[in-house]
């Protein structure tokens, strides 16, 4: 996809060839808009190629589902959309609650089944019949999405940004961005490493972990973290059966899916904003011995037989994470500037939405509600995408501490809270759920 030269000039650079990225340009070139889209690497190269590539809809607020349903339907079509395939497959997805826990599970299950999602709650001994190799012994309860899966995350990525092209679209790969140029605030073109400089007045700056470093020169402070993730694949014994789902285990705090017909893919759930590292890169990707070990004692919990399993090896990344793990998605600093930053583990699975949300935003500068922030008292739910701008004016990461990952204990106070009353939009307590 490497262009032989970007043009001089165009309506929209799209910085970052990673799944949102290249899920914005092709929105964007559906438009009709001139679009160029530039990576530093190839298309990707950064986190999306570190990704998991779950694809659920298991969100505690209805921003979160309703951006996952639409982003499933797209993977689930996305041959029809693309003309790419992107390896999407269905596996469902189950997860379960102990006793002291089941008012939240019921409360989060009626929010999934009124946001049209087909889930069901089953009895451990249902739970079975669905998932033989699972001990459920501990779990009251289980929810049951049969819709749930995965896809190929370069595949995915990949497929978009070919489509963008045959869109009309500009692919420009191997090609870092220096700056991000501005003549009286406004923005006016990007500088890239040997191709000078491209005119536009719109920038979309979707370059992962680069994105804070990349808008930082031009006054705006993301407040991003940079959090450590590991992944372990795991070959699953002879007579497990056949490949297992999606399954979240908050108490173990492992995630767990097939990769492929014979290997388990799984991490753990946690990406405390807390537990942060210095810096956006590692300077080497490769998963401890020691990790994939207490990964598959976790994993084993669950699945006993997979204490047998055999290690085939795993990667670690990095996600860039907001203090409430919802993203920012919104003009910032000088006119003409976007961003789609601080995923927080969730940028993969929303890709589709969150890139068509904000081709159109970019494109008419006229925000879809999803991307509205609620008032203090407008609506009982988490506010929408994150406002960077007000960030930056409270002072990058001052927004109190971070907040706890989702565990069904913590979703039950979040659920009693959002029945009492709208969370206040700083509270740093609405969140999306684990990264998976």
């Amino acid at each position: 996809m490497a262009a032989s030269g970007a043009p001089k000039r165009t309506d929209v650079v799209v910085v970052g060839g990673g799944c949102i990225g290249a899920s914005t340009a092709f929105h964007l070139a559906g438009r009709g808009l001139g679009v160029v889209l530039v990576e530093k690497g190839h298309v990707a190269s950064g986190a999306t190629g570190h990704s998991g590539a779950l694809v659920r809809q298991h969100y505690e607020a209805r921003l979160g589902i309703r951006l996952a349903r639409e982003s499933l339907e797209f993977f689930q079509r996305f041959a029809a959309e693309t003309g790419f395939s992107c390896d999407f497959r269905t596996t469902g997805f189950l997860s379960g609650a102990r006793p002291r826990d089941l008012p939240a599970f019921d409360a989060l299950l009626g929010l999934l089944q009124q946001e049209g999602v087909r889930a069901a709650r089953l009895t451990p001994e249902e739970a079975k019949s669905v998932e033989p190799s699972l001990d459920a012994s501990d779990y009251a309860a289980l929810v049951y999405d049969p819709d749930a899966g995965y896809a190929d995350p370069i595949a995915t990525a990949t497929g978009m940004a070919r489509a963008a092209e045959r869109r009309g679209a500009t692919v420009h790969e191997g090609r870092a961005v220096r700056s991000i140029v501005t003549k009286d605030k406004n923005v006016t073109g990007v500088r890239i490493s040997g191709g000078g400089l491209i005119e536009t007045e719109r920038v979309v700056l979707a370059a992962g972990n680069w994105t804070a470093s990349l808008a930082r020169p031009l006054g705006v402070r993301l407040p991003i973290r940079f959090v450590r993730g590991d992944v372990a694949v795991l070959r699953r014994p002879i007579g497990f059966g056949p490949p297992p789902k999606i399954h979240f285990d908050f108490y173990g705090n492992t995630y767990s899916r097939p990769d492929g017909d014979k290997d388990t893919l799984a991490g753990y759930m946690d990406t405390n904003p807390r537990k942060t590292i210095p810096r956006h890169e590692l300077a080497d990707d490769s998963v401890p011995a020691a990790t994939i070990r207490d990964v598959r004692s976790r994993l084993a919990k669950r699945f006993p037989s997979m204490a047998r399993s055999q290690p085939r090896g795993g990667w670690s990344g990095v996600y860039d994470v907001t203090p409430d793990a919802y993203p920012i998605v919104d003009a910032v600093g000088s006119p003409g500037l976007y961003v789609a930053a601080g995923l927080s583990g969730h940028g993969f699975k929303l890709s589709p939405a969150l890139g068509r949300l904000l081709g159109e935003y970019v494109a008419t500068g006229r925000r879809s509600a999803r991307m509205r922030r609620s008032r203090p008292g407008a609506a009982p739910d988490c506010p929408s995408l994150w406002s960077a701008s007000a960030a930056s004016r409270r002072g990058d990461m001052r927004r109190g501490p971070p907040p706890q990952r989702s565990t069904p204990s913590a979703a039950s106070r979040e659920a009693t809270r959002r029945g009492r009353r709208a969370p206040r939009p700083d509270s740093g307590r609405c969140r999306a759920g684990s990264p998976r």
